[in-house]
This record gives C-alpha cells, sequence and structure tokens, in this order.
C-alpha cells in the first residue's frame, strides 16, 4: 500500500520567502527624484512662495529645479527599463500600470509646467514670449487654469511611485495603502526641506508655520510607519521581511537610518524655529538669515547691525535675572 499524499496546510507558502533582487538603488532614485521634483513644485506654489526662492532670466528658480529633477528621474527610468521602446510600451497601459499613469503625469507636468512660466523668460533683456496670455505666476484665469493642472499632475507624479510598489502582490510586505502614503509624506517632507534650504540660500526669511508643516509631515509619516509595521505582522511574507528589518541585518539601516535619522532627527530639527523666542534674534530679522550672513563674513571684522541686535537680545536675556540697572548697562554697551 502506497503512503497517501503528505497534508500541507492551506496557508502555507508554496515558495520559501526571498529577499527580492529586481527594485534596487537605481529605483529608488527614480521614485526619490519624482517624488521631490513634484513636491517642491506643489508646495512653492500652494505656499505662494515661488518668487522669494529666486528669479532666473525671469523664471522661478525652483520651478526650474523642480523640471529638472523630474527629467533627471525620467532618464533613471528609462536606464532602469533597459530600452527606449520599452518606455514607450510602458506608457500605452494607463487603463492597467501606474508606471504609465505616472508617465503621463511626467509628461504633462514637464510641458503644462514649462509652457506656464515661458513668458517670464528674459534674453538679454527681452522677452519674446511676453505675448502669451499668462504669466509665470498664473495671476489670470488662463494662467491659472494651468496651474491647476501642473499641480494635479505633480501630485500624481508624487503618489504613483508608492502605488507602483503597493501594486507588487508577490511582495507581502509592500502590498498595503501604507505604502504610497509613506512615499508622499516622504517626498512631503524632502520637498519641504528643500524649499526651506532655497529660502536660506535666497536670504529669505521661513516661517513657523513651515515648520509646523515639515514637523507634520514627519509625525505623520512616523505614525503610517508604525502602523504598517503592527499591522498583518503575520502574514507569511511580510513577517519575515518584518525581521529582518527590525532584527535582523536591515535593523541598523532600518532603525538607525530611516526612523531614527531620517524621522526622529528631522523632527527635532522641525520644533528648533517655531519654540525659539524670537527676541534672540531680532524683532525683524530670521534667525536663518543671521545664520547665512554670519557664515559669509566670518573673515570679516565689522559688526554689522544684526550682530548688535542680536548681541543685545542676548545680553539681555543672560543678565533677565539680574536687576534692571544692570541688563540696561549690558543692553547699552552691546548697542555702542
Amino acid at each position: 500500500m502506497t503512503p497517501g499524499p503528505r497534508s500541507v496546510a492551506v496557508d502555507a507558502p508554496l515558495i520559501a520567502p526571498q529577499v527580492q533582487q529586481h527594485w534596487d538603488i537605481p529605483h529608488a532614485t527614480w521614485f526619490t527624484l519624482m517624488g521631490v521634483g513634484g513636491g517642491i513644485f506643489l508646495l512653492s506654489r500652494l505656499l505662494g512662495i515661488e518668487r522669494r526662492l529666486g528669479i532666473w532670466l525671469g523664471l522661478p528658480v525652483v520651478d526650474l529645479v523642480s523640471f529638472v529633477i523630474i527629467a533627471v528621474g525620467g532618464l533613471v527610468l528609462i536606464w532602469t527599463l533597459g530600452r527606449p521602446l520599452r518606455t514607450l510600451r510602458a506608457v500605452m497601459k494607463p487603463g492597467t500600470s501606474w508606471i504609465s499613469r505616472g508617465a503621463i503625469a511626467d509628461f504633462i507636468f514637464l510641458i503644462v509646467g514649462g509652457v506656464l512660466i515661458l513668458p517670464g523668460l528674459t534674453l538679454g533683456g527681452a522677452t519674446p514670449f511676453a505675448w502669451l496670455p499668462w504669466d509665470p505666476w498664473a495671476s489670470n484665469a488662463t494662467g491659472k487654469a494651468m496651474e491647476v493642472l501642473a499641480l494635479l499632475s505633480a501630485a500624481v507624479v508624487i503618489f504613483y511611485a508608492g502605488q507602483v510598489l503597493a501594486d507588487g502582490t508577490a511582495i507581502p510586505y509592500w502590498r498595503s495603502p501604507a505604502i504610497p502614503i509613506q512615499f508622499v509624506l516622504s517626498s512631503l517632507a524632502i520637498s519641504m526641506g528643500t524649499v526651506m534650504l532655497m529660502e536660506t540660500l535666497n536670504g529669505a526669511p521661513i516661517g513657523a508655520g513651515q515648520f509646523w508643516l515639515l514637523l507634520a509631515f514627519l509625525v505623520l509619516l512616523l505614525i503610517s510607519i508604525v502602523w504598517h509595521l503592527r499591522t498583518n505582522a503575520t502574514t507569511p511574507g511580510k513577517a519575515e521581511s518584518l525581521e529582518l528589518l527590525l532584527r535582523g541585518r536591515f535593523r541598523g539601516a532600518f532603525v538607525g537610518g530611516v526612523v531614527a535619522a531620517g524621522v526622529g532627527v528631522g523632527e527635532g530639527a522641525a520644533t528648533v524655529k517655531p519654540i525659539v523666542p524670537r527676541s534672540m534674534c531680532g524683532r525683524n530679522a530670521s534667525c536663518w538669515v543671521l545664520l547665512k550672513r554670519w557664515t559669509s563674513s566670518t573673515n570679516s571684522t565689522v559688526r554689522r547691525p544684526w550682530a548688535k541686535r542680536c548681541a543685545a537680545s542676548a545680553s539681555t536675556t543672560r543678565t533677565s535675572g539680574s536687576p534692571v540697572s544692570t541688563a540696561e548697562i549690558a543692553r547699552k554697551s552691546a548697542s555702542a
């Protein structure tokens, strides 16, 4: 009598879990560039600060940076696909492929966004496209319609990278709505930091609201990460992924790099500006601008007015526990 077939648990995987090798650094670079390129355009336009981030040849610098980042991301996509014709075939499946939808959104964003800012182009004092019935700042109905279309395309560009991974049903850890949520929040946080850096380099003050917005992105990102780690933790495939991320060989990169450094340090930095008393850097000065001026003038011995104001404020703060007369002396000596 031959033995019967062995009984196998219904939920047991037919193939042992393996670490995927297809999605690697080039794909991560592609996703990051798309998220940041779309994010800096989206945030600067919604916050209405694109003028403060610089003008070059009559064009908003932040928009130009956004277009370049998106274009580089597209080139990385073509390189990862191997052949340009594969890219064209990928675009032809918007009904079933998020890569196709994202690629179409990339093209729409670059074309509409580029045409939107074209009237501002200034070459040798001439504006050859000034006859177009809109301006780079979308101040009329035509420009506003183009800006809205570009913003919607940018939103799709930010979202689709995470959705591409969430559609990967062969990888249980990615098969979750938390993945596109994390991609969107991460892209917005990096984009907000990039916009704030551009403001600093351009000598523009950064409002406390921008710090709170950055903090909100990071807190929501941390919540989405924790939620993802705690849901369906025993699912075959995801359980092994969690083991590698939390206790295995990827623990240092994930816990130390992504969670602690990427999110935790960012949250700490985002809370600095809102909680620093304005008097510490003068009433009408931005701490970030003062820091930029200080670092650019370390070889100078001439004290600038802002330095006197900060020194006076700092002296007053240090002597706040002393009699009023002592504080007055400190203030007068600092402003002399």
